[in-house]
């Protein structure tokens, strides 16, 4: 047990002078009122423990109303100094209070309301004073809800609650201290407000030496201090602000460099884009800007970089953005489709952009703009396909016309031929029948290559049946099933040469891929291409129940010379067929699976040209 001797030796060089006991008590007040500025926690709680330490060992009594860390560290240090707090606790004379709650009883709008205020500190020291044992007077309060308002900001409310502190203590003689962290004021403008705390208080207690201030004597040294620190501050103030100039001036030449490079890229005719470790746009510099058709950079920033693309070259771009993030050099082709309409195709690089520690930050792609030399490209390709055709047309014509008009001949003069049986004459008839629809089909397919450059109005259900006569033989060999789904009067404005031969190579795959038994379908109807602002079109769609493909071969099948027909297949009928629907300004999709319910659909949007009815009486 912690006893009243025993205290009263352990803090018998403290100062009993500040308690309210014998000489010390004036009945009409506190026997003191002091405040402590303090810059180190650790030498506060000491000077606060030897304050409430010696008024226990004095068998008084105290009302601690502090923060949680300062409670803690009081406690800690009573009961390294043998303080029974449990006993003192009990019998009521150490009261701790959590100030933080204190202060929700009686701030009413952000000012202290007195009644509150009474109500919540008086109770807690009537019931001190009631605990006091034998002859001793002494009961000693600490409030720090005073430094809680001030760190708020609260002032006016601090002081008040200073002057209410003072009206409690008129009615109750106690010692009272405050306390508040030096650094609360640095604020010249407070200069005001820290005189008025310290004009009400009777002593100030030093936070390093935790002594008090009593004479003008001990305050002028105390300021003498203050003054040689102030001294100390103003040269590493000096050094500071030589720092800040040379801060100062290496931001200067930053900011010039900074300059500079954004002089490079605004004037360079490439699109210099910043992208986030994401893919998502911060930067795009003002060529950029103007080729995309955007009048304010705040539309794209945080916008996916993969999204300003075309559906088809999203994973292709997502792809090299991923491959910037993994440190290499990300390279993409794609297509752009401006709010006008324009069409544009873009070469980019994405590089990895690292910080001063050599972190990934960000990630800079640089676009150029390649539309003339891809419309190049595809004219020259254009161009091989038409010399081709050319080629293959006059091979025809030589090897197949010459032979079938020598065959029709000799038909012709077998059937005239006297004493022929009827039938063989039967059998000349029929051979002259499929030999005249042999020529029909190969007028058909030279049609494919003569004429192609002039557009004019196509009729659906002709075209289609045409394609049909010529895929005739392939349909029967199989035994497919075919079901055309087409509008009578539908036709579509382009080249009729083009279109013959996409849809051609389009039915030729489907019957490769088809089983023995199989079924095509071939529909055709009126369509918006709706990512197009509402096009007017014709959607063609030819579907097949074959094979399929496999994941990996429909990311290839519109490259040039890729092909799984090993043998036979040149791998660039899809990618002619794609090239050929494109010139005509439409697009092609598909889709396709395997296992059960396997097969393939090909669809084809051609758009249907405006204000065109005076071409109405030129259909194919």
């Amino acid at each position: 047990m912690y006893t009243a001797d025993r205290a009263q030796k352990q803090y018998s060089d403290l100062h009993y002078s500040d308690l309210p006991s014998g000489r010390g008590r004036r009945e009409n007040g506190p026997a003191s009122s002091s405040v402590q500025f303090y810059e180190d926690d650790s030498l506060f709680l000491d000077s606060l423990s030897e304050f409430v330490g010696a008024a226990l060992g004095a068998g008084g009594a105290c009302v601690i109303v502090a923060t949680n860390a300062h409670r803690a560290g009081l406690i800690e240090r009573l009961k390294s100094n043998g303080v029974d707090l449990s006993y003192t606790t009990a019998v009521h004379r150490f009261v701790a209070l959590d100030a933080v709650d204190v202060l929700g009883r009686f701030m009413v709008g952000g000012h202290p309301d007195e009644e509150r205020f009474n109500a919540a500190i008086e109770p807690e020291l009537l019931r001190a004073r009631k605990a006091l044992r034998g002859s001793s007077t002494s009961v000693v309060a600490f409030g720090e809800m005073v430094s809680i308002l001030w760190q708020e900001g609260k002032y006016e409310a601090a002081i008040e609650v200073e002057k209410l502190w003072d009206r409690v203590a008129q009615r109750h003689a106690f010692s009272l201290r405050c306390a508040y962290p030096i650094g609360l004021f640095t604020d010249q403008a407070q200069y005001e407000l820290f005189r008025q705390v310290c004009s009400n208080r009777t002593r100030m207690v030093s936070g390093e030496s935790h002594s008090f201030l009593d004479g003008e004597g001990d305050r002028h040294r105390m300021i003498s201090s203050l003054q040689q620190k102030a001294w100390t501050m103003q040269a590493v103030m000096k050094g500071r602000e030589e720092e800040i100039l040379n801060l100062k001036r290496v931001e200067k030449k930053l900011q010039r460099s900074q300059e500079f490079a954004k002089g490079l890229v605004e004037c360079s005719a490439d699109c210099v884009k910043i992208l986030d470790l994401n893919g998502r746009l911060e930067y795009m510099s003002p060529t950029g800007l103007r080729a995309f058709e955007v009048g304010d950079a705040e539309q794209l920033r945080g916008r996916l970089w993969s999204e300003l693309w075309v559906v088809d070259d999203r994973s292709r771009a997502e792809a090299a953005v991923a491959a910037a993030v993994a440190g290499e050099v990300g390279t993409f082709v794609g297509e752009y489709m401006a709010p006008s309409g324009k069409r544009a195709w873009w070469d980019v690089r994405i590089a990895p952009c690292l910080d001063a520690e050599g972190r990934l930050d960000q990630l800079v792609a640089i676009g150029r703009d390649v539309t003339e030399l891809r419309l190049a490209q595809q004219a020259a390709i254009e161009a091989e396909k038409h010399a081709t055709a050319g080629r293959m047309a006059a091979t025809i014509a030589h090897e197949i016309n010459n032979p079938l008009e020598a065959v029709t001949n000799f038909i012709y003069l077998a059937q005239t031929s006297k004493d022929l049986p009827q039938e063989a004459r039967e059998h000349l008839d029929a051979a002259d029948r499929e030999l005249s629809r042999a020529a029909q089909i190969t007028r058909q397919t030279l049609g494919f290559y003569r004429g192609g450059t002039r557009q004019k109005w196509i009729s659906m259900p002709e075209l289609i049946q045409d394609i049909l006569n010529i895929c005739g033989a392939k349909l029967r060999n199989k035994q497919l099933a075919t079901f055309v789904s087409i509008d009578p009067d539908i036709a579509v404005y382009g080249k009729d040469g083009e279109l013959r031969q996409a849809l051609l190579n389009l039915t030729a795959n489907a019957v490769d891929a088809s089983h023995t038994g199989g079924k095509l379908w071939f529909r055709a109807h009126r369509a918006h291409n709706w990512k197009s602002g509402g096009e007017q079109g014709i959607r063609i769609t030819l579907a097949d129940n074959g094979v399929g493909m496999a994941p990996e071969v429909q990311g290839r099948i519109f490259v040039p010379f890729f092909t799984t027909k090993t043998g036979t297949g040149t791998g660039i009928g899809l990618w002619v067929t794609k090239c050929l629907v494109e010139q005509q300004g439409g697009h092609m999709r598909f889709r396709s699976r395997q296992g059960e319910k396997s097969g393939t659909v090909m669809t084809l949007f051609l758009p249907v040209r405006r204000n065109t009815s005076a071409d109405h009486a030129e259909v194919a």
